[in-house]
């Protein structure tokens, strides 16, 4: 398993996937940042409130984990490298268990690379409108750790995801659709807290929004167990799928 992780992990590294997701993570940090930094006053931003959600920007690094994880399972077959993959090791299982834990490392490094980026370019503005910098607290700690946990739970949803559709396009419009449009949906019913993309806002947020999110620790449970679902869901669909 270790030697498949490390194989997964390498195409992960080798191919522009990575490099493209982390151009458009600081494309998207940079604009809202600098939007939202721009509309507040000095007087605003010195506070650590307005702070927190300038570096909180950093959690749209989930939405880019879930596209990772997709493309990483179901990518095998829009490039046709499945059946490569397969024979050299037969035991399909094997191979969607090791891209669902290569998506989550790869998942906490988008992450760290999108707080990092937000870090900065938020500490650039608020040394330029001459606010206290608050960004070193505990608050923020959780909040990076928070985010941080939600993007290995996000690569890993991703990846069972993908690999239970097998059809990169598909299963990239299905997931956006469903965050986008879906999960709000639901909120007209009050029926949104275990859905999938507020369970991963849970474990950002800690469950600071008591109203509309699972606290912290549930909401990593029912993200585990979307993760499972989908990883069991994957493996079996790949495991019964004809590869040529």
């Amino acid at each position: 398993m270790i030697r498949l992780l490390r194989a997964e992990l390498l195409k992960l590294r080798t191919t522009r996937l990575l490099l493209w997701l982390g151009l458009l993570i600081v494309a998207l940090v940079a604009l809202v940042v600098s939007l939202n930094a721009a509309q507040d006053t000095a007087f605003d931003l010195a506070q650590a409130g307005p702070q927190r959600d300038l570096f909180s920007i950093s959690a749209a690094s989930a939405v880019i984990a879930v596209i990772l994880g997709i493309v990483s399972s179901a990518g095998e077959y829009a490039h046709k490298t499945a059946a490569q993959t397969f024979l050299v090791t037969p035991v399909r299982e094997r191979v969607v268990v090791a891209k669902v834990l290569a998506a989550m490392v790869a998942g906490v490094a988008l992450a760290a690379f999108a707080e990092a980026a937000a870090f900065g370019l938020a500490a650039l503005w608020i040394v330029g409108k001459s606010a206290p910098f608050l960004l070193a607290t505990h608050d923020i700690l959780l909040l990076a750790l928070g985010t941080l946990a939600a993007g290995a739970l996000a690569g890993a949803i991703g990846a069972g995801f993908g690999a239970v559709v097998r059809r990169q396009t598909a299963a990239i419009v299905v997931a956006l659709v469903w965050l986008l449009v879906g999960e709000p949906l639901l909120g007209i019913a009050n029926g949104q807290r275990y859905a999938p993309g507020h369970t991963i806002a849970a474990v950002v947020e800690a469950g600071r929004h008591n109203g509309e999110l699972l606290r912290f620790w549930p909401g990593v449970i029912v993200a585990l167990v979307y993760a499972t679902a989908f990883a069991l869901a994957g493996a079996i669909a790949v495991a019964r799928s004809d590869v040529t």
